[in-house]
C-alpha cells in the first residue's frame, strides 16, 4: 500500500511539473513590420510590442527577420521584413487576433538585423495627417506642423502645399525641398517627420515619396 501510495505521489508530481512546464512554454511569433521599398522602414519591434503589452500578452526579445521570400526592387513595393517577439504559448491564440503568427508559419523566415530607417532619396513628399472618426491626435499634429514650419523657416522647404482639410482635423498636402537646401537636410526632416508616431486609433497618418508637389499654388501656403 505504502509502494501505491508512493507511486501515486510521484505520478501527480511529474503531471504537475508537466503542466507548469506547459504554462511557462513560450513561442516566437511574427508580424510583418510594414516596411515599403525607398520609402519607409516600417513599424520597429518597440513600437510594434506595444501591441502585445496592451493586450495584455507578455513579450520578450523583440527583433527583426525576414520571411525568406523575394521581392522586387522597385519603390513602393513590399519587403518581407518581419518583428518577432517571444510570447507564452498560452496567449498564442490572443495573439493570432492581432494579426500576429507563429514563426513556424513561414518555412523559409530567419533572423536578421534591424534596418535603419531608409534615406529619403527625393525632393518631394506628400503628407497626410487626419483624424478618423475621434479628433486627430492632437500632439502628434502640432510635432507634424512644427516641423514642417521650421524646415520652411530654415530653407529646407521652399513649397507646402497644403490640398485639403480634415473633418475631424489634420490635412492632407505636400511639401517640396528647397534649391538652396544643405546636403540631405530635405532628407533629415523627413526622417523627423516619419518619426513622429500617431495614434493609430484616432488617426492615419502617411510621410509618401512623390516626384514633386504638383499644384499651381503659392510657393508657402499654411504655415502658421
Amino acid at each position: 500500500m505504502n509502494q501505491l501510495k508512493l507511486h501515486g505521489v510521484l505520478f501527480v508530481g511529474l503531471t504537475s511539473a508537466f503542466v507548469a512546464q506547459a504554462e511557462t512554454q513560450w513561442i516566437t511569433v511574427a508580424k510583418s513590420n510594414e516596411s515599403i521599398q525607398c520609402e519607409s522602414a516600417g513599424i520597429s519591434p518597440k513600437t510594434m510590442k506595444k501591441e502585445l503589452t496592451e493586450a495584455k500578452i507578455p513579450a520578450k526579445h523583440a527583433r527583426c527577420g525576414t520571411d525568406g521570400m523575394l521581392y522586387p526592387a522597385v519603390c513602393g513595393g513590399e519587403t518581407g521584413r518581419l518583428n518577432l517577439f517571444d510570447i507564452p504559448a498560452k496567449k498564442l491564440g490572443d495573439a493570432t487576433e492581432l494579426g500576429f503568427q507563429p514563426l513556424s508559419d513561414w518555412p523559409d523566415a530567419s533572423e536578421a538585423p534591424c534596418e535603419e530607417e531608409v534615406a529619403f532619396a527625393g525632393n518631394a513628399a506628400e503628407i497626410s495627417i487626419n483624424g478618423i472618426g475621434p479628433a486627430v491626435d492632437d500632439k502628434a499634429y502640432r510635432k507634424v506642423r512644427k516641423t514642417i514650419g521650421e524646415a520652411v523657416a530654415d530653407n529646407v522647404i521652399s513649397r507646402f502645399i497644403v490640398y485639403s482639410y480634415g473633418v475631424e482635423g489634420g490635412f492632407s498636402g505636400c511639401v517640396q525641398e528647397g534649391r538652396f537646401a544643405q546636403p540631405n537636410a530635405f532628407s533629415d526632416v523627413i526622417k523627423k517627420l516619419r518619426a513622429i508616431n500617431a495614434d493609430p486609433s484616432t488617426t492615419a497618418y502617411s510621410v509618401t515619396a512623390v516626384e514633386k508637389c504638383e499644384t499651381s499654388s503659392p510657393e508657402i501656403d499654411g504655415v502658421q
